[in-house]
Order: structure tokens, then C-alpha cells, then sequence
């Protein structure tokens, strides 16, 4: 939707940077990839001080979800935990990456995913989520809140996500699995234009 949008200037920055700080600015990421088939992207993670991963560019293609390049990834760096952290997400901090991690090791999961949440009325396919149509309808406060995937940051077991990749196929959910909340702006997700400025509003903001 956005072409070559890791690469597309924000704030004066290409988008990428602003997730590998994060991860540089994290007091527990151990060691950080950049995982690209792009050449350009790789300079960008030398320029940063970080490793570059470099796919094969197969998983590059439009058909390829991320259980299947995160397993291309675990099946050649060995690591206990990937913590994943969305280049299209490039308000995420390093403390909120740290706050994550804490949350996956205190709930003892195998997966964690990180959520938006509404506290709003909500339908899919004409079928009602979280309230009943059929009777009065319920105050947004009364209401259970639905959680959105907004997959800004993802912690995974490397070794269960990789048995369960190998035996299912697919990995995003595997084992003990929790859903970790960030707040609306931290869950940003850059995949129209209009998210660029949107963005660049907040960054800008930040700095004032």
C-alpha cells in the first residue's frame, strides 16, 4: 500500500531507525537483527551498529506471513526468545519493549502479542462481539473492551514456536499465549499514507 515504506522518510528519518533505537535503547534485548532481503535496509542496520539478517528473497513475497520467516530466522540464529519488533510501528519505545518482556516472563508464556483495545461497541460480519443487540443497548464503560492485534511487539519460545511451526505448519499462536495492551499511540501501525502523518505529528510533538 505504501511502497517501500520501511524506507520512506519520518520526521526527517527513514522509518526503519526509529525500531532499531528502540531495540538499542532496550535494557534486555540481547543482541539485535535487522531481517530484510533488502540491500539498502542492511546499510541502514550497519550504519545503526546492529546485525543484518539477510532473507532470501522468496520471503519477501506478498504470500509469505511472518510464522514463516521468523522460523527461516530460527532455524538459523539460535537465540531462547525472539522478541520481534515492527518496523511499521516506529512509536514503540525501548521501555516499552522492556515492559513487554517483563510481562512475558512474569505470565510465564510462550507467546505474547501485543493488543490495542476498544471499549466500544463491536460487530464482525453483522454479528455483534461484545453486547446484545437485542436488548438495551450497554454503556461503553459497561462493556467488555475488544482486544485488536496491533502486532507492534511479539515474543515468542523459539523452541516451542519452532515445534509447533514444524508439526502445524504455522506458529503466530503456539503454546501458552497472552495478549500484552498498548496504548493507542504506541499501537500506530503505518500502512496508509495518512499514517505517515499521523506519525510525524506525535514524533514532532514528542519533541516540543
Amino acid at each position: 500500500r505504501v511502497k517501500n515504506k520501511n524506507l520512506k522518510f519520518l520526521n526527517g528519518k527513514p522509518m526503519i531507525s526509529y525500531v532499531i533505537n528502540a531495540a538499542i535503547e532496550s535494557n534486555k534485548v540481547k543482541d539485535i537483527y535487522v531481517n530484510s532481503e533488502h540491500n539498502e535496509i542492511g546499510q541502514i542496520a550497519k550504519k545503526y551498529g546492529v546485525n543484518f539478517y539477510k532473507r532470501d528473497e522468496k520471503l519477501a513475497e506478498d504470500s509469505i506471513t511472518s510464522d514463516t520467516f521468523n522460523y527461516d530466522f530460527l532455524k538459523n540464529i539460535e537465540c531462547d526468545i525472539l522478541v520481534m519488533v515492527n518496523p511499521v510501528s516506529p512509536l514503540i519505545t525501548g521501555n516499552d519493549i522492556d515492559d513487554a518482556i517483563n510481562y512475558y516472563l512474569k505470565n510465564k508464556l510462550d507467546t505474547l502479542i501485543s493488543v490495542r483495545e476498544e471499549q466500544l461497541q463491536a460487530f464482525c460480519e453483522n454479528e455483534s462481539i461484545n453486547f446484545n443487540p437485542k436488548e438495551v443497548l450497554p454503556m461503553t464503560q459497561n462493556i467488555s473492551p475488544i482486544q485488536l492485534c496491533s502486532w507492534a511487539i511479539c515474543i515468542w519460545n523459539s523452541k516451542v514456536f519452532l515445534q509447533h511451526y514444524e508439526k502445524y505448519g504455522h506458529a503466530v499462536f503456539s503454546g501458552k499465549y497472552g495478549f500484552y495492551k498498548l496504548d493507542k499511540v504506541k499501537s500506530l501501525k503505518i500502512s496508509e499514507p495518512i499514517d505517515f502523518l499521523m506519525a510525524e505529528i506525535f514524533l514532532k510533538a514528542k519533541k516540543n
